[in-house]
């Protein structure tokens, strides 16, 4: 599994139809869970590519760590 992150965020890294792209906003909570701005964009299998808040990218982070240790 390869993680690709991408600072500071970047609409262009997404899908120009999707949520990241056109509302700059966190999906990786989903619109009713998050309202921080996302920081980075992230390729993260299997979620495909997300727009990360802060903590949505500790979160992927700490996961990752998790299934590699």
């Amino acid at each position: 599994m390869e993680i690709r992150i991408v600072l500071p965020f970047d609409p262009d890294f997404h899908d120009p139809k999707s949520l990241a792209a056109l509302e700059q906003r966190c999906t990786q909570h989903g619109r009713e869970e998050c309202a921080e701005p996302p920081i980075a964009s992230v390729h993260y299998p299997p979620n495909g590519r997300v727009a990360a808040c802060p903590r949505a990218l500790r979160s992927i982070i700490e996961d990752a760590i998790k299934k590699f240790s």
